[in-house]
């Protein structure tokens, strides 16, 4: 299980998994979960919720937002979210049950999932999937970063109104899904914008590069498949403190700049006051940590 504050499940974690459970767990059936922790459990009841899994045969995968989700065979869908440090793991039936795990998942097949997080926030939840969309706020999100439709005009429309800083505008989920505190950073650099700019201020030329840089950080995450555990324990090749996310102080990769640090709007941000100047710049271009 991934520990520490240095493997936060963002959007290419959680879409590993989900590629994962495409593999190894759909078309099975739920024999039977267990609850151990109670809080786990948003809705039903933990009763409930073991109750409606019963015997459910696990028909697709999909992620929204950072949400993983699991269609039923039944019309029910099964709702994962990691929150924080939360880490599913697919193990032999039976296997040791480390001290943070919140629910497990009885698979045929003699497998199990088990949910597991050291904060104890990853939080599960089943219900019809209309009723668990709306109750989840499913149909506020944003696009999806990852989504083909999803092109720097699409960007642009949900920037357009947004007087907030663009750090705070780009972590709001129902502007864009599943963006998150590192992601976000590593795009604004890898676009050469600082974090601060309103975001109804970027011209064109600037939502394009912006657009730019989310997928490369985005895609990059995914072909080094995350920075936490897969499904089935492998260890994901992806730095977490990449270019400037966590490296306060630190030179920056382009330009030897010292890193700054600031709370946005209760949130940690990390940016090169060169690379990213408050009045915008010349395009800087993407540069990805791969290089």
């Amino acid at each position: 299980m991934c520990g520490g504050g240095d493997r936060v499940a963002e959007v290419p974690e959680v879409e590993i998994i989900v590629r994962d459970i495409r593999q190894a767990v759909v078309g099975r059936r739920i024999l039977e979960a267990e609850v151990l922790a109670p809080a786990a459990v948003r809705f039903p009841s933990p009763p409930d919720f073991i109750e409606e899994l019963k015997g459910r045969r696990v028909t697709a995968a999909y992620r929204r937002a950072k949400f993983i989700l699991l269609p039923l065979d039944d019309g029910m869908t099964l709702a994962i979210h990691f929150m924080l440090w939360g880490d599913l793991k697919l193990v032999p039936r039976g296997s040791e049950r480390p001290p943070a795990t919140l629910v497990v998942f009885a698979l045929e097949g003699d497998e199990e999932l088990q949910l597991t997080d050291t904060l104890g926030y990853a939080r599960v939840a089943v219900g019809r999937t209309s009723e668990l969309s709306a109750r989840l706020k499913l149909e506020e999100l944003g696009p999806e970063a990852l989504d083909e439709g999803f092109t720097p005009e699409v960007l642009a429309r949900q920037l357009r109104r947004r007087k907030s800083p663009l750090k705070t505008v780009l972590l709001n989920q129902r502007v864009l899904a599943g963006l998150g505190n590192r992601d976000a950073d590593e795009s604004l650099w890898q676009a050469g914008l600082d974090p601060r700019r309103l975001a109804s201020s970027l011209t064109a030329e600037e939502v394009a590069r912006l657009h730019r840089g989310i997928r490369v950080v985005l895609e990059e995450g995914l072909s080094l498949r995350g920075s936490q555990r897969d499904l089935f324990g492998v260890q994901g090749q992806a730095k977490h403190r990449r270019n400037v996310f966590g490296r306060t102080g630190a030179p920056c990769p382009r330009c030897a700049t010292p890193v700054s640090h600031l709370r946005i709007g209760g949130r940690n941000t990390h940016w090169c006051g060169t690379c990213q100047p408050e009045q915008g710049a010349p395009e800087a271009p993407a540069q990805s940590s791969l290089l």
